[in-house]
């Protein structure tokens, strides 16, 4: 996953703006980043390790053509080898790509068999082999979309062309649009300051970009015409893909990061770790704060299946369960950084006792990544506000797809149903597009009634963790004294603190109704002040299957934490004392 940027030009300009178009693009990716030109007839390339907003890449030439890339690690650790541009055998073709490649693997394999020689272990390194020896370019580049499957947009150039070519197959690209230049970029705001108007890459097409030309093929490979936007943002919200904050944005991510996630499990991890755990003598699941609650939601779907698992926060475990881990134990350790220290202490102090660790992380490289002895990707993309959005609902992917491939060894599943799961997926993730900016609208409507000290977040069975979560975002986005707690719970103590004007925030579950309905009925009688989540609730969740509501209801409860906190002009992308990866 990552960031594209790049520019042909009628005369030669500085290659260096690369890296301004690539800074407004760091949101999509900071491990690596790298920049391929044409200069005398060759191809040069130049990367770098680490965050390109501190350690810019150094290029003083100045060229008609370049292509720039700043990435995040989904597939093939963050390393030089593994930054793009990655080029064919001869050196003499140029690719960045942002997405995900299904079949890759097979592709890779027949590559290999024909002589073809890799360097990296990423995805998007067939792509240039596929590519290698053309004597067309757009006919190759149709090819390349109708053979390899995934979600992906990719950008080449290749000595002897001064032009830019693309393929958009489901990520977004933009092709800005100036007398002297063409510019394109993963998206619109990035090209404020460089184009006025720019080309929107509709998806399964290709586009072949010259200096004063644009021309834009569907699969079929006929010309199409693309819708044209203005380009008008101000620069500090260019920096957040178009958005007033990182936390509104990674929201709006979900649907997009929920497909990333089930596409990007390989079959081979899955089999491992699923392996594993069917084997496990015990089985403990650790995170903190927001992979505590996910791991929390896991507890359903292994029961599904017959498997007990065992949740504990990762700064308790050392205290709690350690001294039932030995050999045999399995350790599910979710971390979105990798870098949290309670979970890397646990994870260590577990192997001690010859427990096997199998990870779950956002980020490939991380210390967790390290130590486990399996790992499965949450591949939502770089997350930047501190309260974690997509990383929440795409851990959950994780797990639900962890499980359906654990019931496989038991017979409680079958290939079936990881199938429809993805079709499920498909479905909720398409419905979310539709409805998030209806959702926002009515939390900001909401959000008035919530402006008091405290409230309570509240919700029954798998919907349950969802409630815990839902407080902590209110704690962390808009600063506001939360309680999550069980349905049931709420009667039993809890309500004799609310009076008139008290806001609870009720997730209808998707299992006990009639509870829900009598706490609804009491709450009422109090004349507190009730806010409802649910397919026809105040704040409107979307309709899926029972497993996937944590997902769909966790989304509003994002939105009305965030619009409190725009409400009371808080610094939400970076709440006072809190940090990314809690290390201590």
């Amino acid at each position: 996953m990552g960031g594209i940027f790049a520019f042909v030009c009628k005369d030669s300009i500085d290659v260096s703006i690369i890296n301004k178009g690539l800074k407004k693009l760091i949101y999509r990716g900071y491990d690596s980043a790298g920049i391929a030109y044409l200069k005398d007839d060759n191809l040069v390339i130049k990367k770098i390790l680490g965050n390109i907003s501190k350690n810019e890449i150094s290029v003083s030439d100045k060229a008609r053509v370049a292509i720039g890339h700043t990435r995040y690690a989904s597939r093939g650790w963050p390393t030089l080898e593994n930054a793009h541009p990655l080029t064919d055998c001869n050196g003499k073709i140029a690719v960045v790509m942002d997405g995900i490649l299904d079949d890759y693997e097979k592709i890779r394999e027949d590559l290999i068999a024909k002589g073809h020689k890799f360097v990296s272990t990423t995805d998007t390194e067939v792509i240039p082999h596929l590519l290698e020896n053309s004597t067309n370019y757009l006919s190759s580049s149709l090819n390349v979309m109708k053979r390899v499957k995934g979600i992906y947009s990719l950008v080449f150039v290749t000595i002897d062309i001064d032009k830019i070519f693309a393929i958009n197959s489901g990520q977004p690209l933009m092709i800005g649009i100036t007398p002297e230049c063409k510019y394109v970029s993963s998206d619109l705001p990035s090209l404020s300051g460089f184009a006025e108007n720019a080309i929107i890459m509709p998806e399964n097409t290709v586009a072949v970009i010259s200096w004063n030309n644009v021309e834009v093929y569907n699969i079929e490979g006929n010309e199409v015409k693309p819708e044209i936007k203005r380009v008008k943002y101000k620069e500090e919200i260019a920096e957040k893909g178009g958005f007033p904050h990182f936390m509104l944005k990674e929201i709006y991510d979900i649907p997009q990061a929920l497909i990333n996630s089930f596409n990007s499990l390989m079959e081979k991890y899955l089999s491992l770790a699923s392996m594993i755990l069917y084997g496990a003598k015990n089985v403990y699941v650790i995170g903190n704060g927001t992979s505590l609650h996910a791991g929390l939601i896991s507890t359903y779907y292994f029961s599904e299946i017959g498997l007990n698992v065992n949740v504990v926060s990762a700064a308790e475990f050392p205290y709690y369960a350690l001294e039932n881990v030995t050999t045999g134990s399995v350790i599910i350790a979710i971390s979105q950084s990798g870098e949290t220290s309670d979970v890397i202490r646990s994870v260590k102090m577990a192997k001690q006792r010859g427990a096997v660790i199998l990870g779950i992380t956002n980020s490939v490289g991380s210390r967790l990544a390290l130590e486990s002895n399996v790992y499965l990707p949450i591949t939502a993309g770089p997350e930047m506000a501190v309260p974690a959005t997509k990383t929440f609902t795409s851990t959950i992917v994780v797990l639900k797809v962890l499980s359906l491939y654990t019931g496989l060894h038991s017979g409680k599943n079958s290939r079936s149903d990881i199938n429809s799961l993805k079709i499920e997926i498909e479905e909720l993730a398409k419905q979310l597009i539709a409805s998030l900016p209806e959702m926002e609208k009515e939390a900001e409507k909401l959000s008035n009634k919530l402006d008091k000290e405290s409230l309570y977040v509240s919700s029954s069975g798998i919907n349950y963790p969802v409630a815990l979560e839902g407080a902590l975002k209110f704690k962390e986005a808009s600063m506001t004294h939360a309680e999550g707690m069980q349905l049931g719970e709420l009667l039993h103590g809890p309500i004799v603190l609310t009076n008139k004007g008290y806001p609870v925030i009720l997730i209808k579950p998707a299992e006990a109704e009639d509870l829900y309905n009598r706490v609804v009925k009491s709450i009422k009688e109090r004349r507190d002040v009730i806010i409802t989540i649910s397919e026809d609730g105040d704040i409107r969740s979307v309709k899926t299957i029972r497993d996937l509501t944590p997902i769909s209801n966790a989304i509003p409860l994002q939105l009305l934490a965030y619009k409190l906190g725009v409400r009371r002009g808080l610094p939400i992308d970076t709440p006072p004392g809190l940090v990314k990866a809690v290390i201590v």
